[in-house]
C-alpha cells in the first residue's frame, strides 16, 4: 500500500491544512449515494468509519481506491465501513460509471465543497477522516492513506471491540439481552398461543392462569425440560435460552392446550 508520490502532485491537489478537528464529534452528514439512496453518518453508529473525500479526476484518488476496496473486504467483519464522498465538479452518471468500472463495493456518496470543509479547509485530495464507534473524529489523513497510517490510526479502533466484547456485554442492561413475553391461560387456551423467539437470546416467559376450571394448571415445555405448576392468578416465570431453531410446543401437561415457540 505504501507509495511515494512526486511533490508536484501534492501541490496540484492542494496544501496541507494546519488544523485537524480530531477529538471532536463528527458533524451530521446527509447525502445521497450514486443510486439515490440516503447516506447518513448517524446510521453508522457503532462502526469505525473512514470518510474518504475523492474525485474521479484526481490521480492519487484513483490510485488509492483499490487499496480501500481491499481494506473494506478484509476488515468489514470487524466493523470497518468506508464511505467515499466525491468532491465537485462531478455528475452522478460519471461517478456511477467510474465506480462500476473499477469495482468500488463500498458506499459512494455525492458530496460538495461544504461537506469537506466540515473536516478540513485543505484543498488536498484525497482526504480520509477516521471516525470511531462513538462518532468521534480520531484523525484526518491528508493525501493517500499509507499502510503504516492505517495500522497506527485505524487498526486499534477495530481491535478494541474484539478485546472488550465481554466488558461491553456487562455494561448492557439485562432488559436489552432478554426477550420477554406474557401468556394468559383461559378456558380456551393460551393467549398468545404462538411466540417468536430469537435463537441464542435468553427468553423470559410469564404465564398467568385466569380461570379455575381449566386444564392449564401447569406449564410444560418438553424441549427445555420445564414443568411448573400454575396457581390461580399467580404469575409464574420460566427462563431459558433457545439454542436451536425450529418449532417447540408448550402445553398444559395433559396436552389439551397447546402453544408453539418459533425459534429463528
Amino acid at each position: 500500500m505504501k507509495r511515494i508520490w512526486p511533490v508536484l502532485i501534492l501541490i496540484c491537489c492542494g496544501a496541507i491544512a494546519q488544523a485537524q478537528p480530531s477529538g471532536q464529534s463528527a458533524p451530521a452528514i446527509n447525502h445521497q449515494d450514486i443510486y439515490g439512496r440516503p447516506v447518513r453518518l448517524a446510521d453508522y453508529q457503532g462502526k469505525v468509519v473512514l470518510l474518504n473525500f475523492w474525485a474521479t479526476w484526481c490521480p492519487p484518488c484513483r490510485t488509492e481506491i483499490p487499496d480501500l476496496i481491499k481494506l473494506q473486504r478484509r476488515y468489514r467483519s470487524r466493523g470497518l465501513r468506508i464511505i467515499g464522498i466525491t468532491y465537485p465538479p462531478e455528475t452522478q452518471t460519471d461517478v456511477l460509471d467510474f465506480a462500476k468500472k473499477v469495482g468500488i463495493d463500498y458506499t459512494v456518496a455525492l458530496g460538495d465543497k461544504q461537506t469537506k470543509s466540515l473536516f478540513t479547509e485543505s484543498e488536498t485530495l484525497p482526504v480520509t477522516v477516521v471516525i470511531d464507534r462513538e462518532g468521534t473524529i480520531r484523525a484526518v489523513i491528508e493525501g493517500i492513506m499509507y499502510s503504516d497510517e492505517f495500522d497506527a490510526k485505524v487498526k486499534p479502533l477495530l481491535v478494541s471491540q474484539r478485546g472488550n466484547t465481554s466488558a461491553t456485554r456487562r455494561r448492557v442492561p439485562s432488559r436489552a439481552t432478554i426477550q420477554k413475553a406474557r401468556i394468559e391461560v383461559s378456558g380456551e387456551g393460551y393467549r398468545p398461543s404462538t411466540l417468536i423467539l430469537k435463537r441464542g437470546v435468553a427468553a423470559q416467559l410469564t404465564f398467568v392462569r385466569r380461570v379455575e376450571e381449566s386444564c392449564g394448571r401447569e406449564i410444560v415445555i418438553p424441549a427445555y425440560g420445564i414443568n411448573r405448576p400454575l396457581p390461580m392468578n399467580t404469575p409464574v416465570t420460566v427462563t431459558f435460552k433457545p439454542r436451536r431453531s425450529g418449532r417447540f410446543k408448550f402445553t398444559c401437561g395433559m396436552d389439551m392446550f397447546r402453544g408453539v415457540l418459533v425459534v429463528r
